[in-house]
């Protein structure tokens, strides 16, 4: 039985997709080391050392801390990734956290973002608080001002 005597091998997670299916609802608490595929919805908090997708059909609302994260449907909720990524036909609506950030012509979004240096930690962000990192004009304390967010778009210096 050839099927037996083969080793037992640890799967390249590199190279592992998870998908959560069209019309799957899930609701709870991902912590996941392969890719993410969401094509169905999923609520609830995400943490993932690779690339989150959400498919054109997907729903994501999420806390989500993730290497890349890239938006074809729809996600709601705050991400704190290394990349974000909308495509064409993409929507986000929350907080976007990152160190670079494509937004497509053709997708839409709306809330804050807040770029960080390459490299910086995911950890910036406490997603067991709703604090906010901003209190009007004035950043609090413990958050580094950087001159991209130091000052609302729009308004003089």
């Amino acid at each position: 039985m050839a099927i037996f005597d083969k080793p037992d091998k640890q799967a390249d997670h590199a190279s592992n997709v998870t998908t959560i299916a069209a019309g799957t609802n899930i609701v709870g608490k991902i912590d996941i080391e392969c890719s993410l595929h969401i094509d169905g919805e999923l609520e609830g908090e995400v943490n993932s050392k690779s690339i989150v997708k959400v498919g054109k059909s997907g729903l994501l609302k999420s806390n989500l801390k993730a290497e890349k994260l890239i938006v074809t449907g729809r996600f709601v909720g705050t991400a704190d990734c290394d990349q974000i990524e909308l495509v064409s036909g993409g929507e986000a609506e929350g907080k976007l956290i990152s160190a670079g950030l494509v937004i497509d012509a053709g997708s839409s979004f709306q809330g804050e973002s807040i770029r960080r240096k390459q490299g910086e930690s995911r950890k910036v962000v406490d997603f067991n608080t709703d604090a906010p990192l901003r209190d009007g004009n004035e950043i609090k304390k413990d958050v580094k001002e950087s001159p991209e967010i130091s000052q609302p778009a729009g308004r003089p210096r």
